[in-house]
């Protein structure tokens, strides 16, 4: 609906255009830090419901698996090979949980890669849970399990239970109310390093404690200040640029980084 406003304002009322689309965002903003993140967790737990594709030129077929088959087709995008690097730089390692892994496109190139490894990954998208288990059975692949989860719970599992565990594009959607408690729980149940694939941005005075600024629909925050609030016990923090080159989107060219944290 917000890409049809924008775009029918931006087509018949280009002097309005500038001005409506600065109300919209100014709106989603106010609605976000009222009503905290539970606003983008309704969003996103009847994503699949809409259709389409958040994958730019990834296109499908219209229909209900419209979106959860744009995320599986996207396994070769060019940001992937870079997130598997940085995960294979703690080899060895015997097992790894994605937080917000939709169908699971980053697991399953993970799973050819390291077959001995247990591979688990929650998301909060029932339908893109249950595709992505069906997914993988149908690819013969059997070191995989999606289950239905919240990346401020994660009670499913017990401390010091994964290797490593990682987000590839989730923190932007969750707020200053629950980001300190997601990643406490990633701490939680890591043993060797978080890998994060988020908006980072390294002013100090802006974001000083890492909760995060609003920036069209999403947070870009200063990932070193946060963890260093939340862990400061970690032995390294290294923040890595993602190349303009490995994700196409405007916004991720700007503030797309991979943050390595050694725990």
């Amino acid at each position: 609906m917000k890409y049809n406003l924008i775009a029918t304002l931006r087509k018949y009322s280009p002097f309005f255009y500038p001005l409506g689309r600065h109300l919209y965002w100014k709106f989603r903003m106010l609605k976000e830090c009222l009503l905290g993140t539970k606003v983008q967790e309704k969003y996103w737990a009847k994503r699949h419901m809409k259709g389409g594709s958040d994958w730019g030129n990834i296109v499908t077929s219209r229909g209900e698996k419209d979106w959860v088959r744009s995320y599986w087709n996207s396994r070769n995008h060019s940001h992937r090979p870079l997130l598997l690097k940085t995960i294979s730089g703690h080899f060895p390692f015997s097992s790894v949980l994605e937080i917000g892994c939709n169908c699971g496109p980053n697991l399953h190139l993970i799973a050819i890669q390291y077959p001995g490894s247990t591979l688990r990954g929650i998301d909060i998208n029932p339908f893109a849970v249950q595709t992505g288990n069906e997914l993988f059975t149908k690819a013969s692949i059997s070191n995989v399990k999606l289950t239905l989860g919240k990346a401020d719970d994660l009670s499913q599992f017990e401390d010091k239970s994964f290797s490593i565990v990682f987000t590839d594009a989730v923190l932007i959607y969750v707020g200053p109310d629950k980001i300190r408690k997601v990643l406490n729980e990633m701490v939680r149940v890591a043993q060797k390093a978080l890998i994060l694939v988020e908006w980072h941005f390294e002013s100090q005075s802006k974001d000083s404690d890492g909760l995060g600024v609003y920036h069209l629909g999403c947070w870009k925050r200063n990932y070193v200040n946060l963890i260093k609030h939340c862990v400061p016990a970690v032995k390294e923090i290294l923040c890595t640029k993602i190349p303009p080159e490995s994700w196409e989107a405007k916004n991720w060219q700007e503030l797309g980084y991979i943050i390595e944290v050694n725990l």
